[in-house]
């Protein structure tokens, strides 16, 4: 029985002791316990043993030597390098991994410098993108310091590579990258001697990219019981990629899968499929596909109704000023067959620039087997002028398979220049617009849309309303006075009467307004008039009654001046010395208006010639020019905007044509009319300008005729529109940053500026164009159909070569005039025009040009002319000639490399002048022009006109040097935008009959052009 006890005591405090921790194992070297975490240096060729033991089952492992992990000793008789490493003895329960002893061991080689570093026996690793590796180059030697890795072509390493160095571990690096490809080796220093370890070949494999994925359809719409089906489809570059579904309430899901190769390319496409959807269908089905690299998904929304449905919303978009469109703010309509129920369908979105957008739920129905009819009416107001948006968007489910807008009766179908539908589904939203341009009050009225689907049908109507200003028309009706006004929203009449005759009663205090008798009201909101009637008070007195009408957009008013009976009698001489004065002042008016019809009078300055003699020329007559009725535009097919210029005569507007070209696209378009004070005689001008244009024909550096409009109306003239005004103005505005650029570009050279700013000052704009450069010719917002946008614009600076692009375009204009025997007689900065791509063109604007206060032009005799740009056989002689506009042109030459300076500047037109004129002096060079150019100029300048170069020349020349100088021809201008309507075939045969030019004289002059061109490449040569 005491053995027995003694037993049981021995096995209990066994199990006690199993139970504590154990103690740290032990490890011996030579019989010698290192502490933990120590180091030894040993020699090669020296004899160690390492044995590991602890209270537990031990194992052991080294970074140096592969052996048996359960060998409790080791014994090695003679070290090498290899045997460098980190000795660690644990258990091999993981638990007390904590517990684990280690010490490093060097074994070091002093005879053989090569093992400084001990690397693995393999020299090539091929690692994926990404991973982090280990390059164990261990150092044997712990006297070696400076450790690095390097590349072995002795370049850096790559960027982005993050190293970490250990003596006991080697190199660690992060995030490997394809570009890290290549040899390293590490590298270490010991007395000023550097040691390299044997190089490594690092292979970095690309990790594919993730899957692409994509689905079938983001969202869907069902009825409780139908079918659903949808398809994932993931593409991968190898087979390392798997895709799921999953859905937050539905666990079972049924999933087939297909795969197929094409290209390379793994394509798995995993289609999810319902037999018959329920309400816990509802909600986000995720598909997801991940690979080595990443994770992609793609989430597919679905709907499930109970019953079909169908919502209505209206979005009314109008010019970005909110003010302009009024909308009521409660809900139009939310009509139901039944009791409105709950749908999850997403907000609506439409899309569009303009900022002013307002949405109305004009329709929420639910239907459960009885068709539903929905009629709905509903009101906008607009302001006049601007473009109004009227979109209706419906989210259907069946969806919707017919919608239509209708216009009203007195809006033709077949014309869509007032207005533009556009109609697009996408899965279960239909969209519907109706565009209005430009809306006017004839636009107002009833616009209907209808739509339909199995389940629904029905109709909205639009009524638009159109704000105008109230009208007051007051009239006398026996002893009553009866004031009519019409306007929206419907005007308010109040009556005033005040004592004496007044302008107006409003401002006396002693005159309340009072409404008066009404007469006529129409109970509809929308109606627009109104009338109302007032006794006139008995008194002996002269009485002033003013009738006022005000809405949201002003007032306006009407007086009416009561004068008693005996009131007359009284006045009667001051009535007859009244007449006799105003009789007086129509006699003086009749002499002012003599005098004033002998001023000049509007004329189109270029000129045709019939036929030459010596320096006489004989000029076409343009009103004997025929005129091509094919240029004739429909009146109503174009929408008037802002005034371009204005001048005595008439004025350009910008305007928009629908239908100009083959389509029936708008086209931003400049057309020139008459003012209504304009006479016969400046009409005819305009039809003359016209006719010139349509004999001319197409191009590209003139501005040229689109159209017209010369029957019942006013006349318009349709041309090509110039979005950056005239070439005077635009360097002007611009000449600021040309100086700033110049300079720059000077600096950047290093050396002195090429061409400077004789005159460092802020060039100050003046309207001497007819055209202000801050307000009246500004870039305007083009006109742009439903879901376009507007082309980038050519908006960089100023430069030298742009200055002789202008040059040379502004050469081929005149050259192509020179050859249609067309002389100019006003060739100035003034009369060109730019493009949005900066293309010059041109024109003759003195029909918006008040020239009467422009201080480029000076009068003489009956005539107001431009003094400065004039050759001197014009100015004396009155002779203009194709010589005089190359005159005309040096001078336009010289305000473009001054940058818009006036020519001859501080210099009074006066008999000094003039005379300078006939003794040949010249201007100075232009501050910004090369050499080459004001040579150009000066022979321009010549004083016999014969040695001046023709236009022709002139272009090969300044085209020559934008070769040299830009390394780019003048011919880049784009293609043009639109042609003429015709060739004018009809034109040139008439006009070849009448004109007469002489050849031999022409092929006379042949060979002294062209002795004159090779003496001016000589020149430019030598300069």
């Amino acid at each position: 029985m005491w053995i027995l006890s003694v037993l049981v005591w021995l096995a209990t405090l066994s199990c006690c002791r199993a139970a504590e921790t154990p103690g740290p194992p032990l490890l011996r070297l030579n019989s010698t316990i290192m502490p933990n975490q120590s180091e030894m240096v040993m020699l090669a060729g020296s004899a160690f043993s390492v044995n590991c033991q602890g209270n537990r089952s031990v194992k052991w492992s080294s970074t140096g030597i592969h052996w048996s992990q359960r060998e409790e000793t080791k014994t090695v008789k003679s070290a090498n390098p290899r045997h460098t490493g980190t000795y660690t003895c644990g258990y091999t329960d993981q638990s007390l991994e904590h517990l684990n002893t280690w010490f490093h061991l060097y074994i070091k080689d002093p005879s053989n410098p090569s093992t400084v570093f001990v690397t693995p026996r393999q020299k090539i690793i091929t690692l994926m993108e990404g991973k982090s590796f280990l390059f164990k180059c261990l150092l044997t030697d712990p006297s070696v310091t400076n450790l690095t890795l390097q590349r072995m072509d002795g370049r850096p390493l790559p960027p982005g590579m993050n190293v970490t160095l250990n003596p006991k571990r080697g190199a660690l690096i992060q995030d490997v990258q394809v570009s890290f490809r290549g040899q390293y080796s590490c590298s270490g220093w010991r007395d000023r001697k550097q040691f390299r370890s044997s190089p490594l070949q690092l292979e970095i494999r690309a990790l594919p990219p993730p899957p692409t994925l994509s689905v079938s359809q983001n969202y869907f719409v069902r009825l409780e019981g139908e079918p659903f089906e949808v398809t994932c489809q993931a593409v991968n570059q190898n087979h390392f990629v798997n895709v799921t579904w999953t859905h937050r309430s539905v666990k079972e899901l049924k999933i087939s899968v297909s795969r197929q190769h094409i290209n390379n390319q793994l394509i798995i496409r995993s289609t999810l499929t319902v037999s018959a959807v329920s309400r816990t269908h509802s909600g986000e089905f995720l598909c997801t596909a991940y690979n080595e690299r990443g994770v992609t998904t793609a989430s597919v929304q679905l709907l499930v109704l109970d019953s079909p449905s169908l919502h209505l919303y209206l979005y009314l978009l109008a010019p970005s000023d909110t003010s302009t469109l009024q909308v009521q703010e409660d809900q139009y309509a939310n009509v139901s067959s039944m009791a409105a129920k709950a749908q999850a369908w997403p907000a609506a979105n439409i899309s569009n620039g303009s900022s002013a957008v307002k949405e109305k739920l004009i329709a929420n129905i639910t239907n459960e087997g009885n068709e539903t009819v929905l009629n709905n009416s509903y009101k906008v107001e607009v302001h006049e002028g601007g473009d109004v948006w009227l979109t209706i968007v419906m989210e259907a489910y069946p969806p919707v398979n017919h919608q239509k807008w209708v216009t009203p009766a007195h809006m033709s179908s077949k014309d869509n220049t007032v207005f533009e539908e556009s109609y697009t589904t996408s899965d279960y939203r239909s969209q519907a617009t109706l565009l209005l341009r430009r809306v006017r009050q004839e636009d107002q009225g009833r616009y209907l849309f209808h739509f339909s689907n199995p389940f629904f049908n029905g109709s909205q109507d639009v009524n638009l309303l159109i704000y105008s200003f109230p009208t007051v028309a007051m009239t006398q009706q026996n002893q009553s006075l009866n004031c009519s006004s019409s306007g929206y929203p419907r005007p308010t009449v109040r009556w005033f009467i005040c004592r004496g005759i007044q302008d107006s009663c409003m401002n006396d205090s002693s005159s309340p307004g009072i409404p008066g008798i009404l007469t006529s009201q129409e109970e509809e909101e929308e109606e627009k008039e109104v009338s109302t009637l007032l006794p006139i008070p008995e008194e002996d007195r002269v009485l002033t009654v003013e009738c006022t009408a005000f809405n949201l957009l002003g007032r306006s008013s009407q007086v009416f001046y009561h004068r008693p009976a005996k009131f007359h009698s009284i006045y009667t001489p001051v009535l007859i010395g009244a007449v006799s004065a105003a009789a007086t002042l129509l006699l003086l008016l009749l002499v002012v208006l003599h005098k004033w019809r002998k001023k000049p009078k509007y004329e189109i300055r270029w000129k045709i010639i019939e036929s030459t003699d010596g320096n006489n020329y004989v000029f076409v007559d343009p009103s004997q020019l025929p005129y091509n009725h094919k240029w004739e535009f429909p009146r109503d097919k174009l929408r008037l905007g802002a005034v371009l210029g204005s001048g005595a005569f008439g004025k350009v507007v910008e305007a928009t044509a629908y239908g100009l070209g083959t389509d029936n696209k708008a086209t931003r378009v400049a057309v020139k009319m008459l003012k209504p004070s304009a006479h016969s005689e400046e009409r005819d001008a305009l039809m003359s300008e016209l006719k010139i244009l349509s004999h001319l024909g197409y191009h590209n550096n003139i501005v040229n005729l689109l159209g017209a409009c010369t029957q019942g109306g006013p006349m318009w003239m349709i041309t090509e529109y110039c979005s950056h005004g005239d070439l005077l103005n635009f360097l002007r505005v611009h000449a600021q940053d040309f100086v700033a650029s110049t300079m720059l570009t000077a600096e950047d050279g290093g050396g002195e500026p090429c061409y400077k700013n004789m005159a460092v000052q802020k060039s100050r704009l003046r309207s001497d164009s007819g055209i202000s450069c801050c307000s009246e010719y500004q870039e305007m917002q083009p006109i742009l159909s439903p879901g376009k946008t507007q082309m980038g614009l050519h908006t960089e600076g100023l430069s030298l070569c742009d200055l002789m692009r202008f040059s040379y375009q502004v050469a081929r204009g005149l050259d192509f005039l020179s050859t249609r025997n067309c002389i100019h007689r006003d060739v100035a900065a003034r009369n060109v025009l730019l493009t949005d791509q900066h293309v010059a063109k041109i024109c003759d604007f003195g029909l918006a040009r008040d020239i009467r206060n422009d201080d480029s032009y000076i009068v003489q005799g009956n005539a107001r002319l431009p003094v400065k740009w004039m050759a001197p056989e014009s100015i004396f002689q009155c002779i203009y000639t194709l010589q005089s506009d190359v005159w005309s042109y040096g001078v336009l030459l010289w305000e473009i490399f001054s940058l818009g300076k006036s020519p001859y500047p501080n210099v009074a037109v006066d008999a000094n002048f003039y005379r300078r004129i006939k003794d040949g002096h010249h201007m100075e060079a232009p501050a910004f022009a090369p050499a080459e150019m004001y040579r150009l100029m000066t022979l321009c300048w010549s004083l016999e006109p014969t040695h001046r170069p023709n236009f022709k020349q002139i272009g090969e020349l300044i085209n020559r040097l934008l070769l040299s100088t830009c390394g780019s021809s003048g011919c880049h201008s784009p293609e043009p935008t639109y042609r003429n309507i015709d060739n004018c075939t009809e034109e040139e045969e008439v006009l070849e009959q009448t004109l007469k030019p002489k050849a031999a004289e022409e092929s006379g002059h042949h060979d002294n052009r062209e002795t004159r061109a090779e003496e001016i490449e000589k020149i430019y040569k030598q300069t």
